[in-house]
């Protein structure tokens, strides 16, 4: 039990060294691109709050995961935190392997619980930095950008920008004066406003749209749903419901306004609490949870799968829920 305890407490205080730990160094805009080849319908998956731990059957929830990802068939991969949970490097490769097996694109973006494992974010964040071909993933581990996760995927076709992804990292636990959930960072929205930016001034002055990906939701998913439940009028209702409150940080910096303002983010996709599903249209913007990916933690064994999000040739999107439950892996 001494040892148990003593384990914990060194995970958490390394968990917040790194939390706090602050770099300065700038890096121009064009250092956080990435590409992936755009195809016509081309198709997302989202997979989120997997929390698999160094004492769980892997080989079971890949099996599971397996069933989604094959219905999907997707172009790219997107998984918004909380992939891990007390893992040990083993599993952190595990898992980065069974996602490099199906040799399309895929990437990551981290949520509250992804520090709480038995190695460094620095490690993992390096390991990510340079996996694989089909790994698409920055982290400039000495930038001046909060968090570790925050780079765009451009989505090419001739050559040209058609969409682009963003990917931000909506950090883990906030210590300051309150203790809860960590927010996307005043920093993190005015390098979100600069990408969008240079990749406008950068295409004939024209706004490239855009979809975002992040673990923890901001407030207007709360109150957007709040305002959908009140039967108002400015809000759609797109699909699904939420089974639990939403808990977003108690701080709100701004991003959702900056995103409305901009007018480049179409959708915003997060995790974190599992028994939400549901699209909700805000300001022009969908806000979306992502399915709970696997049974770990807790949550209703009836909404476990995958999200699947298809850009058409007209830059709109649809989305399609892929459910799957554990029996048929048995």
């Amino acid at each position: 039990m001494k040892k148990n305890f003593l384990t914990i407490c060194s995970v958490l205080i390394a968990t917040c060294l790194s939390s706090c730990a602050s770099n300065n160094v700038h890096h121009e805009y064009n250092e956080y691109f990435l590409e992936v080849d755009y195809k016509t319908d081309f198709k997302i998956l989202q997979l989120s709050d997997i929390h698999l731990s160094m004492k769980d059957d892997l080989d079971k929830h890949f099996k599971f995961m397996d069933l989604t990802i094959k219905d999907a068939n997707p172009d790219l991969i997107v998984v918004t935190g909380d992939l891990f949970t007390f893992a040990s490097k083993d599993t952190m490769h595990s898992l980065f392997n069974f996602l490099d097996s199906y040799s399309v694109p895929w990437t990551i973006t981290y949520g509250n619980h992804d520090e709480q494992v038995y190695f460094s974010m620095e490690y993992m964040t390096t390991t990510l930095n340079s996996f694989s071909e089909y790994c698409k993933y920055i982290d400039h581990q000495d930038d001046d950008v909060y968090g570790s996760a925050n780079f765009c995927i451009n989505l090419k076709k001739d050559n040209k920008i058609k969409y682009q992804l963003y990917v931000l990292d909506s950090n883990r636990y906030y210590y300051g004066d309150y203790f809860g959930y960590d927010y996307i960072h005043q920093d993190q929205i005015d390098w979100y406003e600069g990408m969008v930016n240079y990749s406008k001034e950068n295409n004939d002055g024209t706004t490239i749209p855009s979809l975002a990906f992040f673990h923890i939701p901001f407030e207007e998913y709360k109150t957007a749903y709040e305002l959908y439940e009140s039967d108002s009028s400015e809000v759609e209702h797109i699909f699904g419901d939420n089974g639990e409150s939403v808990s977003s940080p108690k701080y709100n910096s701004g991003l959702f306004d900056k995103m409305v303002e901009l007018g480049s983010t179409k959708g915003t996709f997060v995790g974190h609490d599992h028994n939400n599903n549901s699209e909700i249209v805000y300001k022009g913007i969908h806000l979306t949870y992502g399915l709970h990916s696997t049974d770990r933690i807790y949550g209703d064994l009836d909404r476990l799968g995958g999200l699947l999000i298809t850009i058409h040739e007209d830059d709109s999107f649809s989305t399609e829920r892929i459910f799957h439950t554990y029996d048929e892996v048995k």
